[in-house]
């Protein structure tokens, strides 16, 4: 959603991002690289998240019972996991796995950033 800014008011800067974490927007170096098939299934588990937070809205505006909703936004969260966990596949394979197959940077230290990427999932 894009933030309304004020008459004379410069637009707010984005966060900086720590530089010693890796993230899957640094440029093209670790951009994420997916097969079709992956490309599809993470699109498509997207799209299912998107219509089960809508459901969740849509139980709140019609007041269901709580257990009702607080069932299915654990079911949200877990589909979010589930999608991470899966970018962070390909992100390994494709990636990482490249880097290291082509002699690109320390071993250690792709595995490490992978770690970092990965824990951010918990």
């Amino acid at each position: 959603m894009a933030e309304r800014v004020k008459q004379g008011e410069s637009p707010k800067e984005p966060e900086p991002v720590e530089s010693n974490m890796p993230t899957l927007t640094d440029g093209t170096k670790d951009a994420l690289i997916l097969s079709e098939n992956a490309k599809n299934d993470i699109v498509a588990r997207l799209r299912r998240i998107e219509g089960q937070a809508r459901g969740i809205q849509r139980m709140v505006e019609e007041e269901r019972s709580c257990e009702d909703i607080i069932i299915q936004v654990a079911a949200l969260k877990a589909a979010v996991t589930q999608a991470g966990v899966a970018i962070a596949g390909s992100h390994l394979v494709e990636c990482v796995a490249l880097n290291v197959s082509s002699g690109e940077g320390n071993c250690r230290d792709k595995i490490a950033g992978f770690a970092r990427l990965f824990s951010k999932l918990a």
